[in-house]
């Protein structure tokens, strides 16, 4: 059994963790969780009980435990299990609720294991990674196409500073630019260039907020043009920056 720090990750969050070689006929169970615990068989095999059924697990698949849920597991007789435990909750540890009771582990993960040593510097930081790479195997796949939307609008509010050309952004997600112009349309029901000029504007009554001046302002939101952007903001707001600087 690891000692962890319970560092309260609010999406994801180590718990505990632990590793066990099994005594033959080892059982474990009946017993409840309040939050979510992954064993992944490192090799034997045994039967995990839950939800009413009985489930052969074997080498390279882990069992899943539920918070609330009443499982009991047991290891061969024969051939008992070797396995890695690691229990987490956070915000997205809901999502888990939606695999089956028995799955593979992604094969990319298998390079982390074993564990690490008990005094690993970080050592819940390294978990919480591992346990974000599971999440993105699960659940990150074929998002479609409010995927990208998202991808926009995220790169738009972290990049809205710095030049922004669409085709850059569409060559950047592998699509065509006519494409991801109206899919973006479809989505949030403006453009692309319209959403990041309505960025850049409310970052703008951010900065005259704050005591910059007009020249600063459009500087800090990506216009090198200050007559261009005095003309954006007053087409957006009715009102000059001057004035509403001014007025504010």
């Amino acid at each position: 059994m690891y000692l962890l720090e319970n560092h309260k990750l609010t999406d994801l969050n180590p718990i505990i963790l632990g590793e066990e070689a099994c005594a033959p006929g080892h059982r474990f169970g009946p017993a409840v969780r309040r939050y979510v615990l992954i064993h992944y068989i490192l090799k034997g095999k045994g039967i995990f009980y839950a939800r009413g059924n009985a489930y052969p697990v074997e080498a390279g698949q882990a069992f899943l435990i539920l918070p609330e849920e009443t499982t009991t597991y047991q290891a061969d007789a024969d051939d008992p299990w070797h396995y890695l435990w690691i229990g987490f909750d956070g915000v997205l540890s809901a999502d888990f609720a939606t695999l089956p009771p028995v799955f593979p582990l992604p094969a990319e993960l298998l390079s982390e294991l074993p564990l690490p040593p008990m005094n690993f510097p970080g050592l819940e930081y390294h978990l919480a990674g591992i346990l974000f790479r599971l999440y993105a195997h699960f659940f990150c796949k074929n998002q479609g196409s409010n995927s990208h939307v998202q991808k926009v609008k995220s790169y738009i509010k972290a990049a809205y500073m710095q030049p922004i050309r669409v085709e850059e952004i569409a060559r950047h997600l592998n699509l065509d630019r006519r494409y991801l112009s109206r899919l973006f349309h479809k989505h949030t029901g403006q453009s692309i260039q319209n959403y990041l000029i309505s960025v850049r504007m409310k970052e703008a009554t951010n900065c005259l907020r704050k005591g910059c001046s007009v020249h600063e302002a459009a500087g800090l939101c990506g216009y090198e043009d200050v007559s261009c952007f005095s003309r954006m903001f007053k087409q957006h707001y009715g009102i000059s920056p001057a004035h509403w600087k001014k007025n504010t």
